[in-house]
């Protein structure tokens, strides 16, 4: 599963054991990618800790995550990133 390629090994098993498999092998790669990628382009240093608690919004189009995200950085200012590094609750606006 591509997954591995992106987690170290805990993160991997707890990700095995928090989502049915069917979900994950239903993940489409290319949009994980993108939404990886964008996230690591606007600085986001724990991304496997996202993965880990809302790997839905790497099912999303990252284009429809970048708006989100975009919102969320005027709502809550320059320093969201760490702001919802401390808050993940937070990250269920971008999946609403």
């Amino acid at each position: 599963m591509f997954l591995s390629q992106y987690v170290d090994e805990f993160y991997y098993e707890q990700i095995i054991d928090n989502y049915p498999m069917e979900y994950l092998l239903g993940l489409d790669e290319k949009k994980f990618i993108s939404v990886y990628n964008l996230l690591q382009l606007r600085g986001f240093y724990y991304i496997e800790d996202i993965i880990l608690m809302y790997l839905e919004i790497f099912n999303m189009d990252a284009n429809v995550v970048n708006d989100k995200l975009d919102f969320l950085k005027q709502e809550l200012g320059d320093n969201y990133i760490a702001i919802m590094g401390n808050n993940m609750i937070l990250f269920n606006k971008i999946i609403e």
